[in-house]
């Protein structure tokens, strides 16, 4: 899987990048206490994680790609310095909280995080990929984090992924904790092989576990 993705980002397929940034995240993202350590895996290059750290947070990103990460920091117009950092070379905006680490996700090991924000991570893996994904996740994460999670809905008869549906009863199995907080229509986001196929119903979930 690292190779296909990686090929993705040096043939520029991002399909899945929002130039925009979410709207969902921007409209259920829990107030959390000013320095809050928020982990973002499989970040990519997403404006996300400006938006982030513009709320207060001290933003780790998670990202398998070099490529996205320079061009993350490249667009942003945000001097960064790198250094290696065991399995993964790290990434630092100079002056801000803000940190890519690249390489193997599930290589990756830090203090648990206040606060996880997915919003194309267990999206992006097929389904004998997401149950371990979801427990690296876990132990990344303190006891009573919060937690935003944004899956998709649609019909895998007639296409598949990535991004792949990740319905209800699996994303409750791997996080009880999580409520069903929202859901936005994505149709304009879908990638144009879904279009191509059919599909007129592309749903993003958002879940939603919050402190307090």
């Amino acid at each position: 899987m690292n190779e296909e993705w990686l090929a993705r980002w040096e043939k520029g397929h991002t399909g899945w990048h929002e130039d925009g940034g979410n709207t969902a995240l921007r409209k259920f993202w829990p107030r959390l206490s000013p320095g809050s350590r928020v982990l973002v895996p499989l970040c990519g290059k997403s404006n996300d994680l400006l938006w982030l750290e513009q709320q207060g947070c001290d933003v780790t990103g998670v990202e398998l790609s070099e490529i996205a990460a320079r061009t993350f920091f490249a667009d942003a117009g945000i001097p960064f310095e790198v250094e290696s950092d065991g399995h993964l070379s790290r990434y630092q905006a100079r002056q801000r909280r803000l940190t890519i680490h690249c390489g193997d996700y599930f290589q990756f090991s830090a203090e648990p995080f206040d606060a996880v924000y997915d919003r194309a991570a267990l999206v992006a893996l097929p389904t004998g990929f997401r149950s371990a994904y979801a427990r690296h996740t876990r132990a990344l994460m303190k006891t009573e984090a919060a937690h935003l999670l944004i899956t998709l809905e649609y019909d895998q008869t007639g296409a598949s992924g990535p991004p792949y549906s990740v319905l209800a009863d699996e994303v409750k199995s791997y996080w009880p904790e999580l409520r069903r907080v929202g859901e936005l229509s994505a149709l304009s986001n879908m990638p144009p092989r879904f279009r191509e196929a059919g599909l007129d119903v592309f749903t993003e979930a958002v879940w939603l576990a919050a402190p307090g």
